[in-house]
């Protein structure tokens, strides 16, 4: 059983559905060793998805707080999803920097404040053009921020995808530009996750699809985590057996596990 998720969220999110002491009761009730509470900061959105340097340090405080509340049953870290693009480098580099995080989850969301979520990006547009306006955008992410530890959900376009029964990015048919992309997070020094939450979106693969953590580990990647991205406590460390299956497909041995931001691999 992997026993480590990376990625969760709480009602200090904005689509958070559950206290910081909930979730963390049932990740010690599934039976996890580690648990991060990666929760949003967003620069760019409408004004409630934005956070002030007082709520991001009170953010922290709180799992701190949590942290050593639960120290003899689970062990919490303080973690962070920053979304990102390429003209936020620097304030992502500026919250990186201000606080004591164990993990940085670097998300591409958005293009210019208009989030995937919505149909702003995808209308006039076909499946494939989408998913090259994803690529693009997240390539230029990646070359231009240095402020995260892993690059979260790759693939997270798929959940909104409207009017097709197919919603897969697949590797096969976008190949160029995903080898770039993951060349860059490699030569960074940075890593993936594998991120279950498309089974709950229904999707029925992980964020991203095994093709793409293969060719990641092809290349030479090797930073590797496992989230749920869940927002209420019932999907805490969900489909983590899928998880493992893609790891073993994948041909990774291990998973990397963080503290104050250095990776550590781990068997599986």
């Amino acid at each position: 059983m992997i026993k480590f998720d990376y990625h969760t969220h709480t009602d200090h999110s904005f689509d958070g559905k559950a206290t910081i002491d909930q979730m963390i009761k049932q990740a010690i009730e599934v039976g996890l060793e580690e648990y991060a509470i990666t929760d949003h900061i967003d620069f760019t959105y409408p004004e409630q998805r934005i956070i002030s340097p007082t709520g991001i340090a009170a953010n922290v405080s709180a799992v701190e707080t949590a942290r050593e509340r639960y120290k003899d049953k689970i062990k919490i870290l303080v973690g962070v999803e920053l979304g990102l693009r390429p003209d936020l480098a620097e304030a992502g580099a500026k919250i990186a920097e201000s606080y004591d995080f164990d993990i940085i989850i670097g998300s591409m969301h958005e293009i210019k404040g208009v989030d995937f979520y919505y149909p702003d990006l995808h209308q006039g547009r076909t499946k494939h053009e989408v998913f090259m306006l994803y690529l693009e955008n997240m390539l230029d992410t990646v070359r231009a921020c240095d402020c995260f530890d892993v690059l979260g959900h790759i693939g997270y376009v798929e959940r909104y995808i409207r009017g097709e029964e197919d919603k897969s990015l697949k590797y096969a048919d976008y190949s160029e530009i995903i080898d770039e992309i993951l060349k860059v997070i490699i030569h960074k020094g940075k890593g993936i996750e594998i991120n279950t939450s498309g089974y709950p979106y229904g999707l029925g693969h992980t964020h991203p699809q095994v093709d793409v953590v293969r060719r990641y580990r092809e290349l030479g990647g090797e930073i590797i985590t496992v989230g749920s991205d869940t927002h209420r406590p019932e999907n805490v460390g969900g489909s983590f057996d899928k998880a493992r299956q893609v790891l073993e497909q994948a041909g990774f041995t291990h998973i990397t596990r963080f503290d104050k931001r250095k990776p550590e691999f781990v068997k599986f």
